[in-house]
């Protein structure tokens, strides 16, 4: 799960990435973890955007690792884009903080709204309201990874994306909304 990283765009058109209390590294191919995890959270959060960037860049599929970069590369050229340790753009909870970028395109865009500031898919999928469920009646993650035959990983990305859905910070607010909800 990608979180506590600040992401910002040079004029030349690199994006740099710059996670907490480690060095700055411009992004390229070879970060293929970090690409991975952001495009997972594009297609599960944000799925309009997507969509669209798979249309947009179809024409690289074939390099799978290069159209998974330029994905990743344009939704965070899009999206992020100054240099702000004050305000991080990933923060501790895996939650974006989308900024106003500069972009000739401002308002020309057929991508505004798409690609650029998207819109949040605030429905629960079915395997986030089995975690969700499973939370409430008191299992760990490693104990719902191995009820729904799925690693802890992939839990705790699920719970990240269901407190991005709902706008929660904590677990425990899962937790408590699910309970009042099933009361």
């Amino acid at each position: 799960m990608i979180k506590n990283i600040e992401f910002y765009n040079t004029p030349d058109g690199q994006v740099c990435c710059k996670p907490l209390e480690e060095p700055m590294f411009i992004l390229t191919e070879v970060h293929t973890i970090l690409i991975a995890d952001m495009l997972t959270m594009i297609q599960e959060l944000y799925p309009a955007a997507f969509a669209a960037l798979s249309e947009l860049y179809s024409r690289s599929e074939l390099n799978k690792n290069y159209y998974h970069y330029r994905m990743v590369h344009r939704f965070i050229r899009c999206n992020f884009g100054e240099y702000d340790a004050l305000s991080i753009d990933v923060n501790a909870n895996g939650h974006l903080r989308f900024e106003d970028v500069r972009c000739p395109l401002r308002g020309e865009c057929p991508f505004e709204r798409i690609i650029c500031k998207p819109t949040l898919d605030t429905k629960l999928s079915e395997r986030e309201m089995q975690v969700a469920n499973l939370l409430v009646e008191g299992f760990t993650a490693d104990e719902i990874g191995k009820e729904l035959h799925i690693s802890p990983h992939t839990v705790k990305r699920h719970i990240a994306n269901i407190k991005t859905r709902l706008k929660l910070t904590h677990t425990h607010q899962i937790i408590s909304k699910f309970s009042r909800d099933h009361e």
